[in-house]
């Protein structure tokens, strides 16, 4: 029997590999935006310090302060919302939807265009329960938390297409 459960393991790791999953990795990024200054979102608030944390992670130098002859990110659109998605029977908010995008260009030192206008877009929805305000909010918080790394890994994706 315990020979068995070996047998079955080893199979699903062939299977698992012949189907072509990995595990994502860092982001293989062009030579060309490897020194990067980031304008238009602030990279102190949550958004914008997944983005820059991302970037980093992924071997791109972001510059706190632009020069000339390095690529620039411009972020033209960051929005965040929370819509309400349906009302119980006493007319109180039963559950929300969150919404983020964020549209984003990219021009190398020359100011040619590198990467036209992209729009990343993210979003969840949530049950609301007006006797767990706290616990919500918490859940809303971490919420918005995965949809900046999910525009993240949205936006390196793409910067990865630019070679």
């Amino acid at each position: 029997m315990r020979q068995t459960g070996w047998i079955i393991l080893g199979l699903g790791l062939i299977f698992t590999s012949g189907c072509g999953f990995h595990l994502r990795g860092a982001a293989d990024l062009p030579d060309s935006i490897k020194t990067l200054f980031i304008q238009g979102i602030d990279l102190y608030q949550t958004r914008g310090r997944a983005l820059k944390t991302g970037l980093e992670n992924n071997g791109v130098t972001v510059m706190s302060q632009y020069k000339a002859g390095h690529a620039v990110m411009t972020v033209t659109e960051n929005v965040q919302e929370r819509r309400v998605l349906s009302v119980g029977a006493d007319a109180k908010v039963s559950e929300y939807e969150l919404y983020g995008a964020m549209r984003f260009s990219i021009s190398d030192g020359q100011g040619k265009a590198l990467l036209s206008q992209q729009l990343v877009e993210s979003q969840r929805d949530y049950q609301f329960d007006q006797n767990q305000v706290l616990s919500a909010d918490e859940e809303e918080r971490l919420l918005r938390e995965q949809m900046d790394q999910q525009l993240v890994q949205a936006v390196l994706r793409r910067l990865s297409a630019l070679k």
